[in-house]
Order: C-alpha cells, then sequence, then structure tokens
C-alpha cells in the first residue's frame, strides 16, 4: 500500500509540474498564477484524477466564474469579515466515509436570511470550498454532501429565485474539480421537494441519479456511518468530535487569496485584457 501511494504521489507531482508549466502559457489562468498554490492546484489536479486537460478546462471555469460571470463575489466579500461561518450552517466532518470521501455537511435551520442575505451565504460557501479543496482534495478526490432540511422556511425558500439557481448550480457544479458523488436530503418537506422538482431538470443525469431523499435519518446511515456522524443525525459524537472546526480559523485567514484575486481583476479590466472571456492558450 505505501508503495502504491508513493507512486500515486509521484505521478500527481509530475502533474502539477505539467500544469504549471501549462498555466504558464494561458492567458486567462498565468495572471493569478501567483496566488494558485501547490496544495491548491494538487486540490484541482486530484479532483481530475490526475488529467492535466481536464484540470485545465476547470481552472478556468473557476477563473471565469470568479472573475468574469460572479466577480462581485471576489470584490464584496472576505473570509475574515462573512458572519456565517460562525453559524454552523457549512460545515466539513472530520471523518471520510467508508470509501473515503470528505463529507460536508449543510445545516439549513442554522441560516437565518434575515440576519445573512443570500449572497453572503453563498460566499461563505464558496470560501469553504476553496479551503476544502486547498486541504482536503490536495489529499483526495471525492466528496458527498448532506443536506439537513430541519427547519426550511418560506423565508429561505424565497431565496431561490431563478437567478440565484442557476448561481448555485454554476459555482457548485461547473466549477469544482470534483462534483458530488452522492447528495443527501435528510428531515425535508414539501418545500424541498418543490424545489428539487424546479432544479431537477437542470442537473446532470449522473448527479440526479447520485440524489437520496431519507425518509428519515436513520437511513442515512446506510450510506454514511452513524460512528462519524454528530449527534444532531442521530450519529455517535458530539459535533466537536464530528466537524473539523479548525477549518474557520483558516479559511478567515485567506483573505488575501481574494484581495489578489481581486486585485488582479482590477489590473486586467484597466489595461482592457479580454483573455479573461476567453479560454483559450496561448499561440
Amino acid at each position: 500500500m505505501g508503495e502504491i501511494l508513493r507512486a500515486e504521489d509521484d505521478q500527481f507531482g509530475l502533474g502539477l509540474i505539467e500544469l504549471k508549466g501549462r498555466i504558464k502559457e494561458h492567458d486567462q489562468i498565468e495572471p493569478f498564477s501567483d496566488i494558485l498554490d501547490d496544495n491548491f492546484l494538487t486540490g484541482f489536479l486530484r479532483g481530475k484524477k490526475g488529467d492535466v486537460d481536464k484540470t485545465v478546462t476547470c481552472l478556468e471555469h473557476y477563473i471565469k466564474m470568479r472573475t468574469v460571470k460572479y466577480k462581485n463575489f471576489t470584490k464584496a466579500y472576505r473570509p475574515s469579515s462573512v458572519n456565517m461561518l460562525d453559524k454552523g450552517v457549512f460545515q466539513i466532518l472530520k471523518h471520510p466515509d467508508p470509501s473515503g470521501r470528505v463529507i460536508l455537511l449543510a445545516q439549513i435551520n442554522n441560516w437565518f436570511p434575515s440576519e445573512v442575505p443570500f449572497d453572503e451565504a453563498i460566499a461563505t460557501a464558496l470560501f469553504i470550498m476553496d479551503e476544502g479543496i486547498r486541504s482536503y482534495f490536495s489529499v483526495g478526490n471525492e466528496v458527498a454532501g448532506i443536506f439537513d432540511c430541519a427547519g426550511f422556511c418560506f423565508a429561505q425558500m424565497r431565496t431561490m429565485t431563478p437567478r440565484n439557481m442557476i448561481l448555485l448550480l454554476d459555482m457548485f457544479m461547473k466549477n469544482i474539480p470534483s462534483r458530488p458523488k452522492a447528495i443527501h436530503f435528510v428531515n425535508h418537506g414539501f418545500l424541498i421537494h418543490n424545489l428539487y422538482r424546479v432544479i431537477n431538470p437542470l442537473l446532470e443525469k449522473k448527479i440526479r441519479e447520485r440524489v437520496h431523499f431519507h425518509s428519515d435519518v436513520d437511513h442515512l446511515h446506510h450510506h454514511i456511518p452513524a460512528k462519524i456522524l454528530p449527534n444532531s443525525l442521530n450519529g455517535e459524537l458530539s459535533l466537536e468530535d464530528a466537524v473539523d472546526l479548525s477549518v474557520v480559523p483558516e479559511i478567515r485567514s485567506n483573505d488575501d487569496f481574494y484581495e489578489r484575486l481581486s486585485s488582479q481583476l482590477d489590473n486586467a479590466t484597466r489595461h482592457g485584457n479580454k483573455s479573461l472571456s476567453s479560454s483559450s492558450p496561448r499561440r
């Protein structure tokens, strides 16, 4: 097993070298090369199972989403100042599932739109996702999500406008290195079912096949064992033992990444750099 892991590390090490070379020659990505650290790039590379071509394409989408289509998120929010990080809405479990997948937990009842607007909620989720790519995907490449929908109400439902649903799909399906291998819904009611009926046609077939609605929390344990879940999901662990609380201070220390991302965006805009809206390497 040790030899296999070393071989994989060697493979990704060589892939990282090739990826950096490709980035230097890429009009869209190269301006941001100094902020794409090795762990971040390795997270993308592992998410694409070492395929450099697919990794470059994914990075293109990432840069475009953050600096063109949804650039306001990059300019308006910073990890050190968003309130939602401390609300426990989005968390990463300490332990992977039996398949080695990173588990993301969303507890919707901790989100109050009157206190935290939708855009800030999405920005917070993006900050967590970026840290997940850097800290978790750099040593693995698969993720599963649990959405605890207890308490989902009309105030939250009203934020699910067509614009926001498209934004969610763009941000969390099109520019992350590894799409969810499983999406689990628990404690869901008719509002969630109605919302999913709207979103369902917009999802790729393979994503739809990975969505599971559980009749009760115990049914979730057939997929993700109780021994790694918090008490709130009838798991065996306290919240402190189940979730990785160290992620929050790590995320809050990442302001510089977004400042530099925004700065590069401003520089490109001032110089009329059209490469941000294209996706072609240099000739």
